[in-house]
């Protein structure tokens, strides 16, 4: 997603800049970086995901979590009280990486510094884990998002892209979430669209739209995480339309419409015109505390720049591999671990 164009529609990453004039000098500095391809930006991500757990309780196919013997790990509120400072002039937390985040014990005391501190949270779940205090703090967080991964609209289809899950349960958590009374965040559900799940899309919009989600996003870029190895798995799997590419979308939209449900489909691809703009706006931080350039790999043993254990950010941010990997953008000379991004 370009990030660029989301703080533009979102009014809730706009009310970021107004409320801290610091966040909003920086919003300028990383916008104007950008717009220059600075090889060292004047400002810092505006952007910042930070991994709770790199585990889950599923084993979706398409996830490079299901393919990765790393030791389980959760994120601790000691590293997070640590890490946290260095990233004031940021306007969106995402609170989610490769694992499961619900699965952290400490995740609502996270989020509930994280809303003191007026930042915009945003966490994508399964949707398999809901407790009472974990449906407080969903519901009653302002200025917060949750993203339920909904990946089919009958039970043997969804089960089968997420394995080891149950469509009832997770339907069920997800109603209970748009229903709760009083609710001040947002509830979202997204889809990753496949070629095993391509005839369900519409009816999985139907079927949130009447749920009554505050918007659906359609993900149709399947990405490697930086591994040809998981090609068979991830983007061998993404939909193939041989005519009218426009049409099916416009179908989509106008299913969502009809429903009235606010909808985004995401299957733009970066290319030369349009780079991918995350290491001069966005930056990932694992639950070890690796600085990842990139979201979508979130994986250190695929590339990681430090340590915030080690160094600070900014040293980082602003080190020689950091300012390789810009030029690198720049110049469209693709690194091997972007490339599955990319057109």
């Amino acid at each position: 997603m370009n990030i660029i164009n989301h703080i533009i529609k979102k009014k809730h990453l706009v009310w970021g800049h107004l409320l801290r004039p610091q966040r909003a000098l920086n919003s300028l500095l990383a916008l104007i970086s950008f717009k220059l391809k600075l090889i060292r930006p004047w400002g810092r991500p505006l952007a910042v995901d930070i991994e709770p757990t790199n585990f889950c309780n599923l084993k979706c196919q398409h996830c490079q979590v299901s393919h990765w013997r790393k030791p389980k790990k959760c994120l601790t509120m000691d590293d997070f009280n640590s890490w946290i400072k260095q990233f004031k002039t940021a306007i969106r937390i995402k609170l989610q990486g490769m694992g499961e985040p619900l699965l952290n014990k400490e995740l609502p005391a996270i989020i509930r510094q994280l809303e003191r501190e007026k930042f915009y949270i945003e966490v994508v779940s399964n949707g398999t884990i809901m407790t009472e205090e974990l449906s407080k703090v969903i519901t009653q967080t302002r200025h917060f998002g949750i993203t339920i991964s909904f990946d089919g609209a009958d039970k043997e289809t969804f089960e089968s892209i997420r394995v080891g899950s149950d469509f009832d349960e997770i339907k069920g958590n997800l109603k209970m979430l748009i229903q709760a009374k009083p609710r001040i965040s947002k509830v979202s559900a997204s889809m990753v669209g496949v070629e095993e799940n391509k005839e369900q899309i519409k009816a999985t919009i139907e079927l949130l739209g009447d749920l009554g989600i505050d918007e659906f996003i359609l993900q149709l870029v399947v990405i490697n995480f930086g591994q040809d190895s998981l090609d068979e798995v991830t983007v061998g799997h993404r939909i193939k339309i041989k005519n009218q590419p426009d049409l099916f979308k416009t179908d989509l939209y106008e299913t969502a419409k009809q429903k009235g449900l606010k909808m985004e489909i995401i299957d733009t691809l970066f290319d030369e015109e349009n780079p991918c703009p995350w290491p001069w706006l966005g930056t990932y931080i694992d639950t070890e505390g690796y600085v990842i350039p990139c979201c979508h790999v979130a994986n250190a043993e695929i590339c990681n720049f430090g340590n915030l254990n080690q160094k600070d950010f900014r040293t980082i941010w602003h080190s020689k591999e950091y300012q390789r990997l810009r030029e690198q953008i720049k110049n469209h000379r693709i690194p091997n671990f972007c490339r599955s991004c990319y057109k």
